[in-house]
């Protein structure tokens, strides 16, 4: 009794810090998207083939990797500047964000032909370029959302994340159920992201930045402006926004090794076993870690911005490390009793929900195992995001790239044994390096110091 009077009093602790409250606008947005998107995912489902499934899983995973190291690329440094800094940054912030767009879409455009040669299916090269156009959509709302994590504005960011997902589940059914095929789940990807801006625009304008430029000034040595200046010619930017593009560079490989390692199965997949196990592996893995893993995204949006967030003059740099371990215990009440109950229940509401076609493709084991690693990924997600606020984004780049290529070698090997062995290979793999990656941060940064790799003013 006096455990659960524990946990409860933990809960309640928790739920009403600063961190529980952005947790709850994200994840109840997550939740809340997520069931719209389920009614839509049940439609495509039951419209569409696992070979279709199979191209989309290769285009939205390109496009996921290639936009990861994109996403946080001047957000990651304007979270930590003050108010000061944060103004006289937002045109060289400007300046790295169409830099990384550009870069990014040029790149999916060029990767779209020699993955449609691979696969032999030349309906790859359309959807890919247009897919990429979103790129180009990204700066305009990006310095916007930027801001309002800064300010903690959870409210704000969830309801883009809500309506975001809302209006992508809406349209992907409609457009489904006219008979779009594939072109029923790009589209929409690319439109809501209008929605997304809106959302982060609407009552939040940023600063003249015209009236900065004449008092703005940045406080890099000698040495480091020489440094700077030397580089300046090359790409075209100013010294102040090749800092950010250091620093949001270093978290954006980081955020790159994350991406490979979540999804890399899909391309190992595709390449040992084929489009359609791709198709049937890409349907398993989002109906059972949808919801779970949206909800372990926004913890990571929530935890970084509160990491981030100066609690007083006198803050000590243990402090970072309590909130790390006060975080785990928050994500991890909330994660394990909602995925324990999704796994012990698929094998009652998948074929009701889906279909009988995903069980008999042999979906069900490959659900059920994907569903279970998602009990210790909140670690990781955690693990990353502590190590990028307290000045360490090489580690987490190289701890990041360790578990990528042991991801990729474990599926290679278990690709022989069919999907199954694969699902169960990354089960374990996952609950092998999770847990050992918070041990390692437990047992070498129990003083960490907090070293802003920033020197931007």
């Amino acid at each position: 009794m006096q455990t659960l009077s524990q946990i409860k009093s933990t809960i309640t602790t928790l739920l009403s810090s600063a961190l529980g409250k952005s947790l709850f606008w994200l994840g109840s947005a997550q939740v809340l998207g997520r069931i719209v998107r389920l009614g839509s995912s049940i439609i495509i489902a039951r419209l569409l083939t696992p070979e279709i499934f199979g191209l989309v899983a290769i285009i939205l995973t390109t496009f996921e990797v290639i936009c990861t190291p994109t996403r946080r690329i001047s957000s990651a440094a304007l979270i930590q500047m003050d108010d000061a800094q944060f103004n006289n940054a937002l045109t060289s912030a400007n300046q790295v964000n169409w830099l990384a767009a550009i870069v990014a879409f040029i790149t999916m455009g060029l990767l779209s032909w020699p993955l449609a040669l691979y696969y032999q299916d030349t309906q790859l090269v359309l959807p890919m370029i247009l897919m990429a156009t979103s790129y180009l959509l990204l700066p305009f709302g990006m310095l916007y959302a930027a801001k309002n994590l800064r300010l903690n504005k959870m409210r704000v960011v969830g309801r883009a994340v809500l309506w975001q997902t809302v209006f992508d589940g809406l349209l992907t059914a409609t457009l489904a159920l006219l008979g779009l095929g594939i072109w029923a789940i790009i589209l929409p990807k690319i439109i809501v992201i209008f929605v997304w801006i809106a959302v982060h625009r609407y009552n939040n304008p940023l600063v003249d930045v015209s009236a900065l430029k004449a008092t703005a000034k940045h406080s890099f040595q000698p040495s480091e402006v020489n440094t700077v200046k030397s580089a300046k010619g090359r790409f075209g930017l100013n010294s102040q926004a090749l800092e950010i593009l250091k620093f949001g560079f270093q978290v954006g490989l980081g955020d790159l090794a994350i991406a490979m390692r979540q999804n890399i199965d899909y391309i190992l997949v595709g390449y040992f076993l084929g489009l359609e196990a791709l198709g049937i592996y890409f349907f398993a893995f989002n109906a059972s870690l949808g919801i779970s893993l949206g909800l372990i995204q926004s913890y990571g949006t929530a935890l970084y911005s509160h990491l981030c967030q100066k609690d007083g003059d006198n803050e000590q740099a243990l402090s970072l490390y309590q909130k790390y371990f006060q975080s785990l215990k928050f994500i991890m009440l909330i994660s394990v009793p909602i995925i324990t109950v999704q796994a012990l229940l698929a094998p009652l509401y998948l074929p009701l929900i889906y279909g009988q076609k995903w069980i008999d493709a042999g979906a069900l084991p490959i659900f059920i195992l994907l569903c279970l690693s998602g009990l210790v990924r909140p670690l990781g997600e955690a693990a990353s995001q502590y190590l990028i606020s307290s000045g360490q984004s090489r580690l987490n780049l190289i701890c990041n790239s360790s578990f990528t290529l042991l991801i990729a070698v474990t599926i290679a090997i278990c690709s022989l044994s069919g999907l199954t062995m694969v699902a169960l290979g990354i089960l374990l793999i996952h609950l092998l390096a999770m847990p050992s990656f918070t041990l390692y941060l437990a047992l070498t940064q129990k003083t960490p110091t907090r070293t802003s790799s920033l020197s931007t003013t």
